[in-house]
Protein backbone atom coordinates (compact mmCIF):
# COMPACT_ATOMS: atom_id res chain seq x y z
CA UNK A 1 0.00 0.00 0.00
CA UNK A 2 1.14 3.49 -1.27
CA UNK A 3 2.19 5.67 1.94
CA UNK A 4 0.24 8.97 2.42
CA UNK A 5 1.85 12.51 1.44
CA UNK A 6 2.24 13.96 5.21
CA UNK A 7 1.93 18.13 4.71
CA UNK A 8 1.98 20.89 7.19
CA UNK A 9 -0.95 23.70 6.56
CA UNK A 10 0.65 27.02 7.34
CA UNK A 11 -1.96 30.41 7.47
CA UNK A 12 -2.52 32.38 10.18
CA UNK A 13 -6.33 32.08 9.47
CA UNK A 14 -7.74 29.35 11.46
CA UNK A 15 -10.67 28.96 8.70
CA UNK A 16 -8.09 28.63 6.54
CA UNK A 17 -6.23 26.31 7.92
CA UNK A 18 -9.23 23.95 8.86
CA UNK A 19 -10.45 24.13 5.04
CA UNK A 20 -7.02 23.45 3.46
CA UNK A 21 -6.63 20.33 6.11
CA UNK A 22 -10.20 19.40 4.71
CA UNK A 23 -9.35 19.56 1.50
CA UNK A 24 -5.93 17.75 1.50
CA UNK A 25 -7.37 14.86 3.57
CA UNK A 26 -10.19 14.60 0.88
CA UNK A 27 -7.82 12.54 -1.10
CA UNK A 28 -6.47 9.35 0.84
CA UNK A 29 -3.29 9.63 -0.37
CA UNK A 30 -2.75 12.62 2.03
CA UNK A 31 -2.26 13.14 5.73
CA UNK A 32 -1.86 16.55 7.27
CA UNK A 33 0.31 15.90 10.01
CA UNK A 34 0.10 19.21 11.65
CA UNK A 35 -1.20 23.18 11.06
CA UNK A 36 0.72 26.23 12.11
CA UNK A 37 0.11 29.41 12.58
CA UNK A 38 2.84 31.91 11.07
CA UNK A 39 6.18 30.99 10.45
CA UNK A 40 7.89 30.58 13.45
CA UNK A 41 5.52 28.62 14.30
CA UNK A 42 5.96 26.52 11.48
CA UNK A 43 9.36 25.95 11.82
CA UNK A 44 8.90 24.44 15.22
CA UNK A 45 6.21 22.07 13.52
CA UNK A 46 8.55 20.79 11.38
CA UNK A 47 11.38 19.67 13.46
CA UNK A 48 8.91 17.36 15.39
CA UNK A 49 6.49 16.61 12.34
CA UNK A 50 9.26 16.24 9.49
CA UNK A 51 6.55 16.88 6.68
CA UNK A 52 6.89 16.09 3.31
CA UNK A 53 5.18 18.65 2.12
CA UNK A 54 4.42 22.50 3.08
CA UNK A 55 1.64 24.77 2.14
CA UNK A 56 2.17 28.17 2.95
CA UNK A 57 0.16 31.46 3.21
CA UNK A 58 2.64 34.46 3.03
CA UNK A 59 1.49 36.78 4.70
CA UNK A 60 0.77 36.51 8.36
CA UNK A 61 2.10 37.93 11.98
CA UNK A 62 5.70 37.61 13.65
CA UNK A 63 7.22 35.55 10.57
CA UNK A 64 5.92 36.26 7.08
CA UNK A 65 6.03 33.31 4.30
CA UNK A 66 9.08 34.67 2.72
CA UNK A 67 11.10 35.15 5.58
CA UNK A 68 9.58 31.63 6.40
CA UNK A 69 10.90 30.20 2.90
CA UNK A 70 14.38 31.52 3.76
CA UNK A 71 14.86 30.25 6.74
CA UNK A 72 13.43 26.68 5.74
CA UNK A 73 15.57 26.37 2.90
CA UNK A 74 18.73 26.94 4.46
CA UNK A 75 17.88 24.63 7.59
CA UNK A 76 15.16 22.04 6.25
CA UNK A 77 14.74 22.41 2.35
CA UNK A 78 11.53 20.96 1.83
CA UNK A 79 8.63 21.38 -0.93
CA UNK A 80 6.55 24.34 -0.25
CA UNK A 81 2.94 24.93 -2.34
CA UNK A 82 2.19 28.71 -1.52
CA UNK A 83 -1.31 29.21 -1.42
CA UNK A 84 -1.43 32.68 -2.61
CA UNK A 85 -4.63 35.63 -2.64
CA UNK A 86 -5.27 36.74 -6.53
CA UNK A 87 -4.74 40.43 -5.59
CA UNK A 88 -2.15 42.22 -8.15
CA UNK A 89 -0.75 43.66 -5.10
CA UNK A 90 0.35 39.71 -4.00
CA UNK A 91 2.17 39.05 -7.40
CA UNK A 92 4.80 40.10 -6.35
CA UNK A 93 5.50 38.49 -3.09
CA UNK A 94 4.41 34.99 -4.83
CA UNK A 95 7.38 35.71 -7.75
CA UNK A 96 9.90 36.23 -5.10
CA UNK A 97 8.54 32.85 -3.00
CA UNK A 98 9.24 31.15 -6.37
CA UNK A 99 12.64 32.37 -6.35
CA UNK A 100 13.30 31.98 -2.88
CA UNK A 101 12.32 27.85 -3.41
CA UNK A 102 8.77 27.25 -3.54
CA UNK A 103 7.33 24.59 -5.96
CA UNK A 104 4.31 26.22 -6.74
CA UNK A 105 1.38 27.97 -5.90
CA UNK A 106 -2.09 28.14 -5.63
CA UNK A 107 -4.12 31.54 -6.66
CA UNK A 108 -6.89 31.44 -3.61
CA UNK A 109 -10.20 33.44 -4.09
CA UNK A 110 -10.28 36.88 -2.45
CA UNK A 111 -14.18 36.39 -1.16
CA UNK A 112 -15.08 34.25 2.10
CA UNK A 113 -17.39 32.30 1.18
CA UNK A 114 -16.42 28.77 1.16
CA UNK A 115 -17.95 27.73 -1.81
CA UNK A 116 -15.61 29.92 -4.18
CA UNK A 117 -12.42 28.42 -1.95
CA UNK A 118 -13.37 24.89 -2.19
CA UNK A 119 -12.84 25.38 -6.05
CA UNK A 120 -9.14 25.19 -5.42
CA UNK A 121 -9.63 21.81 -3.79
CA UNK A 122 -8.80 19.89 -7.42
CA UNK A 123 -5.58 21.65 -7.99
CA UNK A 124 -4.41 21.32 -4.24
CA UNK A 125 -4.63 18.30 -4.27
CA UNK A 126 -2.21 17.71 -7.59
CA UNK A 127 0.33 20.03 -6.60
CA UNK A 128 0.92 18.85 -2.63
CA UNK A 129 1.13 15.33 -4.66
CA UNK A 130 3.49 16.40 -7.05
CA UNK A 131 5.69 18.57 -4.78
CA UNK A 132 6.14 15.56 -2.75
CA UNK A 133 8.25 13.77 -5.68
CA UNK A 134 10.57 17.15 -5.48
CA UNK A 135 14.23 16.05 -4.36
CA UNK A 136 14.59 18.95 -1.72
CA UNK A 137 18.26 19.79 -3.25
CA UNK A 138 16.38 20.94 -6.20
CA UNK A 139 14.95 23.84 -4.53
CA UNK A 140 17.43 24.85 -2.34
CA UNK A 141 19.08 27.16 -5.11
CA UNK A 142 19.88 27.78 -8.47
CA UNK A 143 23.16 26.53 -10.16
CA UNK A 144 26.28 28.43 -9.70
CA UNK A 145 26.60 32.19 -11.80
CA UNK A 146 29.07 32.84 -14.47
CA UNK A 147 29.83 35.38 -15.72
CA UNK A 148 28.39 36.46 -18.92
CA UNK A 149 29.84 38.51 -21.63
CA UNK A 150 27.69 41.33 -23.07
CA UNK A 151 28.76 40.83 -26.60
CA UNK A 152 29.25 37.44 -28.03
CA UNK A 153 27.91 37.54 -32.12
CA UNK A 154 30.59 38.36 -34.08
CA UNK A 155 28.57 37.32 -37.53
CA UNK A 156 24.95 38.53 -38.62
CA UNK A 157 22.70 35.45 -38.16
CA UNK A 158 19.83 34.66 -40.92
CA UNK A 159 16.36 35.38 -39.39
CA UNK A 160 15.46 32.87 -36.33
CA UNK A 161 13.83 32.63 -33.29
CA UNK A 162 14.09 30.90 -29.83
CA UNK A 163 10.89 29.38 -28.18
CA UNK A 164 10.60 28.62 -24.47
CA UNK A 165 8.54 26.59 -22.44
CA UNK A 166 7.80 25.84 -18.71
CA UNK A 167 5.58 24.89 -16.26
CA UNK A 168 6.45 23.99 -12.11
CA UNK A 169 9.69 25.71 -11.23
CA UNK A 170 9.88 27.34 -14.96
CA UNK A 171 9.91 30.92 -13.32
CA UNK A 172 13.17 30.03 -11.28
CA UNK A 173 14.59 28.40 -14.46
CA UNK A 174 13.43 31.12 -16.86
CA UNK A 175 15.18 33.52 -14.51
CA UNK A 176 18.64 31.55 -14.89
CA UNK A 177 18.53 31.21 -18.64
CA UNK A 178 17.61 34.61 -19.91
CA UNK A 179 20.14 36.12 -17.16
CA UNK A 180 22.84 34.14 -18.64
CA UNK A 181 22.51 35.46 -21.84
CA UNK A 182 24.69 38.45 -23.55
CA UNK A 183 23.06 41.78 -24.73
CA UNK A 184 23.37 41.29 -28.42
CA UNK A 185 21.77 37.99 -28.49
CA UNK A 186 20.36 37.88 -32.28
CA UNK A 187 17.28 36.18 -32.18
CA UNK A 188 13.84 36.77 -30.35
CA UNK A 189 12.72 34.54 -27.84
CA UNK A 190 9.28 33.43 -26.83
CA UNK A 191 8.64 31.95 -24.02
CA UNK A 192 5.27 29.94 -22.89
CA UNK A 193 4.97 29.64 -19.01
CA UNK A 194 2.37 27.94 -16.77
CA UNK A 195 1.04 30.71 -14.73
CA UNK A 196 -2.31 32.27 -14.08
CA UNK A 197 -2.97 35.64 -15.86
CA UNK A 198 -2.67 37.82 -12.72
CA UNK A 199 0.81 36.93 -12.29
CA UNK A 200 1.97 37.70 -15.90
CA UNK A 201 2.98 40.88 -16.14
CA UNK A 202 4.77 40.69 -12.48
CA UNK A 203 6.99 38.08 -14.00
CA UNK A 204 8.02 40.13 -16.98
CA UNK A 205 8.95 42.79 -15.21
CA UNK A 206 11.07 40.62 -12.75
CA UNK A 207 13.03 38.96 -15.48
CA UNK A 208 13.30 41.97 -17.68
CA UNK A 209 14.87 43.50 -14.15
CA UNK A 210 17.15 40.75 -14.09
CA UNK A 211 18.24 39.82 -17.73
CA UNK A 212 19.74 41.99 -20.31
CA UNK A 213 17.48 41.67 -22.79
CA UNK A 214 14.19 43.36 -22.77
CA UNK A 215 11.43 41.50 -21.42
CA UNK A 216 7.62 41.75 -21.90
CA UNK A 217 4.17 40.00 -21.80
CA UNK A 218 3.39 39.73 -25.99
CA UNK A 219 0.63 41.51 -27.60
CA UNK A 220 -1.63 40.71 -30.89
CA UNK A 221 0.15 42.53 -33.75
CA UNK A 222 3.60 42.78 -31.68
CA UNK A 223 6.21 42.01 -34.64
CA UNK A 224 9.43 40.13 -33.44
CA UNK A 225 12.49 42.16 -32.90
CA UNK A 226 16.07 40.36 -32.67
CA UNK A 227 16.88 40.38 -28.46
CA UNK A 228 13.61 40.87 -27.52
CA UNK A 229 11.79 37.98 -25.03
CA UNK A 230 8.48 38.25 -25.70
CA UNK A 231 6.38 35.89 -22.82
CA UNK A 232 3.01 34.76 -24.22
CA UNK A 233 -0.32 36.52 -21.96
CA UNK A 234 -2.75 34.15 -19.98
CA UNK A 235 -5.69 32.78 -20.83
CA UNK A 236 -4.56 33.04 -24.69
CA UNK A 237 -2.76 30.95 -26.71
CA UNK A 238 0.41 32.92 -28.49
CA UNK A 239 1.01 32.27 -31.85
CA UNK A 240 2.56 33.34 -35.39
CA UNK A 241 1.62 35.13 -38.35
CA UNK A 242 3.85 36.14 -41.59
CA UNK A 243 2.32 38.97 -42.93
CA UNK A 244 3.94 41.56 -45.74
CA UNK A 245 7.60 40.40 -44.93
CA UNK A 246 7.34 40.46 -41.45
CA UNK A 247 6.88 38.15 -38.62
CA UNK A 248 3.85 39.06 -35.99
CA UNK A 249 2.60 37.59 -33.02
CA UNK A 250 -1.10 36.63 -33.15
CA UNK A 251 -3.30 35.40 -30.03
CA UNK A 252 -6.32 33.27 -29.99
CA UNK A 253 -8.69 32.17 -27.57
CA UNK A 254 -8.62 28.15 -28.42
CA UNK A 255 -9.90 26.51 -25.93
CA UNK A 256 -7.27 24.19 -24.86
CA UNK A 257 -6.79 22.93 -21.15
CA UNK A 258 -3.36 25.33 -21.21
CA UNK A 259 -3.43 28.88 -21.61
CA UNK A 260 -0.72 29.69 -23.11
CA UNK A 261 -0.23 26.23 -24.64
CA UNK A 262 3.73 25.45 -25.12
CA UNK A 263 2.10 22.90 -27.43
CA UNK A 264 0.72 25.55 -29.52
CA UNK A 265 3.65 28.08 -29.47
CA UNK A 266 5.85 25.77 -30.84
CA UNK A 267 3.83 24.08 -33.09
CA UNK A 268 3.29 27.32 -34.87
CA UNK A 269 7.47 28.46 -34.40
CA UNK A 270 7.89 25.09 -36.62
CA UNK A 271 5.21 26.09 -39.05
CA UNK A 272 6.65 29.92 -39.68
CA UNK A 273 10.46 29.40 -38.78
CA UNK A 274 10.82 26.05 -39.54
CA UNK A 275 15.01 24.86 -39.69
CA UNK A 276 15.70 28.34 -38.65
CA UNK A 277 13.85 27.44 -35.28
CA UNK A 278 15.14 26.61 -31.51
CA UNK A 279 12.84 24.75 -29.07
CA UNK A 280 13.92 24.67 -25.53
CA UNK A 281 11.27 22.61 -23.07
CA UNK A 282 12.26 22.90 -19.19
CA UNK A 283 10.61 21.87 -15.82
CA UNK A 284 7.32 21.15 -15.87
CA UNK A 285 4.53 18.41 -14.87
CA UNK A 286 2.75 16.54 -17.48
CA UNK A 287 3.73 16.34 -21.20
CA UNK A 288 2.64 19.92 -22.45
CA UNK A 289 5.16 20.95 -25.24
CA UNK A 290 6.73 17.70 -25.71
CA UNK A 291 5.32 16.82 -28.99
CA UNK A 292 5.47 20.39 -29.82
CA UNK A 293 9.18 20.36 -29.28
CA UNK A 294 8.83 17.00 -32.28
CA UNK A 295 7.16 19.44 -34.42
CA UNK A 296 10.31 21.64 -34.04
CA UNK A 297 12.40 18.85 -34.72
CA UNK A 298 11.02 17.25 -37.73
CA UNK A 299 10.88 20.67 -39.12
CA UNK A 300 14.73 21.11 -39.21
CA UNK A 301 14.92 22.84 -35.85
CA UNK A 302 17.37 22.20 -33.08
CA UNK A 303 15.44 21.14 -29.59
CA UNK A 304 16.71 20.96 -26.19
CA UNK A 305 15.32 19.99 -22.85
CA UNK A 306 16.18 20.33 -19.45
CA UNK A 307 17.38 17.11 -17.39
CA UNK A 308 16.05 15.22 -14.64
CA UNK A 309 19.09 16.53 -12.54
CA UNK A 310 18.57 20.18 -12.44
CA UNK A 311 14.29 19.37 -12.78
CA UNK A 312 12.13 20.49 -10.23
CA UNK A 313 9.43 17.53 -11.98
CA UNK A 314 10.67 16.08 -14.31
CA UNK A 315 7.69 15.73 -16.47
CA UNK A 316 7.47 17.62 -19.94
CA UNK A 317 11.19 16.93 -20.93
CA UNK A 318 10.46 13.52 -19.77
CA UNK A 319 7.94 12.97 -22.61
CA UNK A 320 9.71 14.95 -24.87
CA UNK A 321 12.68 12.48 -24.09
CA UNK A 322 10.76 9.31 -24.50
CA UNK A 323 9.47 10.09 -27.52
CA UNK A 324 12.62 11.07 -29.86
CA UNK A 325 11.65 14.65 -29.33
CA UNK A 326 15.26 16.09 -27.85
CA UNK A 327 18.51 16.68 -29.64
CA UNK A 328 20.15 17.54 -26.14
CA UNK A 329 19.37 16.74 -22.62
CA UNK A 330 21.25 18.87 -20.45
CA UNK A 331 21.28 20.20 -17.12
CA UNK A 332 19.94 23.82 -16.49
CA UNK A 333 23.47 25.41 -15.86
CA UNK A 334 24.58 23.91 -19.59
CA UNK A 335 21.89 25.05 -21.73
CA UNK A 336 22.37 29.26 -21.83
CA UNK A 337 25.52 27.87 -23.19
CA UNK A 338 24.20 24.97 -25.54
CA UNK A 339 21.99 27.92 -26.42
CA UNK A 340 24.84 29.99 -27.51
CA UNK A 341 26.83 27.37 -29.06
CA UNK A 342 24.16 26.45 -31.36
CA UNK A 343 23.58 29.77 -32.78
CA UNK A 344 27.41 30.18 -33.48
CA UNK A 345 26.69 27.02 -35.82
CA UNK A 346 23.50 28.93 -37.83
CA UNK A 347 25.86 31.80 -38.40
CA UNK A 348 28.61 29.81 -39.92
CA UNK A 349 25.78 28.11 -42.20
CA UNK A 350 24.35 31.23 -43.17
Amino acid sequence: MRLAVTVLVVDDSAFMRQLIKQMLESDSEINVVGVATDGIDALKKIEYYHPQVVTLDLEMPRMDGLAFLAAVMEKHPLPVVVVSSLAVEGSEQTLQALELGAVDFITKPVSRPSQELWRIQDELVIKVKAAAGVTPDLIRQLPDDFPVQEKVFSHHLPTGVVAVGASTGGPRALRYLLSHLPADFPWSILIAQHIPREFMGSLAARLNALSPLTVKVAEDGDELVPGEVLLAPGGLQTGLLRQAGTIKIKLASKDIIYRPSVDYLFNSVASVFKNQSVGILLTGMGADGAYGLKMIKEAGGITIAESAETCVIYGMPRVAAEIGAVHYQLPLSAIPNSLLSVLEKFAKKK
